[in-house]
């Protein structure tokens, strides 16, 4: 099968052909994915040994194995690599790969702080490479979805944005989420998808406060942030690694609200509600509320009936007293929706384009200075202890 180099845009009828840098387990579950990519061929792995290239390589029935990752870029055949290592190795990864003239989609967080996020973007941008964070998240076809919701101005103006996401991981020193040296803790680990969304639907924060609890290998295991925007609108987070949480995210706007629900970094389903004319959710009706409407609502709300109305259909109960009007939409992704982001880096190629704008070399950036700008405050808040 004929290749391309992607010194310019791909002919339609040749795949793109990538490759993984690195063998753990989130390049198991992209491997795994790839089979859903229509216009693209994984062709090589890269490890740190033979042994571990091998082994992959054979599993996945990958043709091309490396036991360093200096050989899998400097494979001319390999046009996009997808660097799957620990966060500690991302700056290394990517300018290796970045300079041998690949295509670059890194997991994220895309570093482990903004001074090297800045460095890995400016080389990009000098050297015209390609260069995209791996937040998968964004390119999942619900996710799309919100952003539609959102440009239709459908709940108005967004207020607030509440959102988790949180899992109880059995803790382990030496592993990627609890190693300080590996670039581990809730905030790199998990808060990023937070931030992640929040940066999609309210750009960058005005003020932020957060709070941590540390780990005994030094790192935050859970960590509650908020944030404050231009426009007046707040966001509440939370992010944990030794907790479950809801792993759902409540947009609320003047107009209504858009439920994203467990799991929040692979959403398949949403619920919007659109508020009505009728305001009044609390509180006993006024004597000069006499409407024939008002009247009507106050009897439903004192019939038993209506109650057991409301608890078998809760959405019409909402319709009728209140005005609400709820949907659940469905968008759920085919396999595990890492294939998305794969799709979205080809397009870019095939279009020419140097960087993606469902997930911006900008706005990682921007997410990374905000996170740097909470681990200050851990710092300050652990040291006045």
């Amino acid at each position: 099968m004929t290749l391309i180099h992607l010194s310019r845009p791909p002919a339609s009828d040749k795949p793109i052909g990538w490759g993984i840098l690195g063998t753990g387990s989130i390049a198991h579950r992209f491997a795994e994915d790839f089979v859903h990519v229509k216009d693209g061929i994984l062709l090589a792995a890269g490890s740190r040994s033979d042994e571990k290239a091998k082994a992959f390589a054979d599993r996945f029935r990958i043709p091309y194995r490396y036991g360093s990752y200096g050989a899998l870029a400097d494979d001319r055949r390999v046009d996009a690599v997808y660097i799957a290592t620990p966060a500690s190795e991302h700056t290394a990864g990517i300018e290796l790969c970045l300079r041998a003239g690949k295509a670059v989609l890194c997991e994220k967080p895309l570093t482990v702080n903004a001074r090297e996020a800045e460095d890995v973007i400016a080389l990009a941008r000098r050297s015209g490479g390609f260069l995209m964070e791996a937040m998968w998240t964004r390119c999942l076809p619900l996710v799309a979805l919100v952003r539609k919701l959102l440009a239709q101005n459908l709940i108005g103006q967004v207020r607030h944005v509440m959102a988790d996401v949180a899992s109880d991981v059995e803790f382990d020193p030496t592993s990627r989420v609890f190693s300080a040296e590996l670039g581990g803790g809730a905030l790199l680990q998990k808060g990023v998808y937070l931030l992640s969304l929040t940066s999609m639907i309210l750009g960058p924060p005005t003020r932020i406060k957060s709070l941590s609890v540390f780990a005994e290998s030094g790192i935050d295991e859970s960590t509650g942030i908020l944030m404050e925007y231009s426009k007046g609108a707040l966001a509440t987070l939370w992010c944990s690694v030794r907790a479950r949480g809801h792993r759902r995210a409540v947009i609320s706007g003047t107009h209504g609200q858009i439920i994203i629900h467990d799991p929040i970094i692979c959403p398949s389903t949403l619920t919007l509600r659109l508020y009505g004319s009728y305001k009044r959710f609390h509180g006993p009706l006024t004597k000069t509320e006499t409407s024939f409407k008002a009247q009507i609502i106050r009897q439903a709300k004192s019939s038993l009936f209506v109650r057991k109305l409301r608890e078998r259909f809760p959405m019409l109960g909402d319709r009728l007293l209140y005005g609400i009007c709820s949907s659940r939409l469905c968008a759920p992704p085919i396999g595990e929706g890492l294939h998305y982001q794969v799709a979205e880096v080809n397009r870019c190629l095939r279009a020419g384009q140097l960087e993606s704008h469902v997930m911006p070399l900008n706005e990682s950036l921007s997410i990374m200075a905000t996170m740097d700008l909470i681990r200050a405050e851990q710092k300050t808040a652990t040291n006045a202890l």
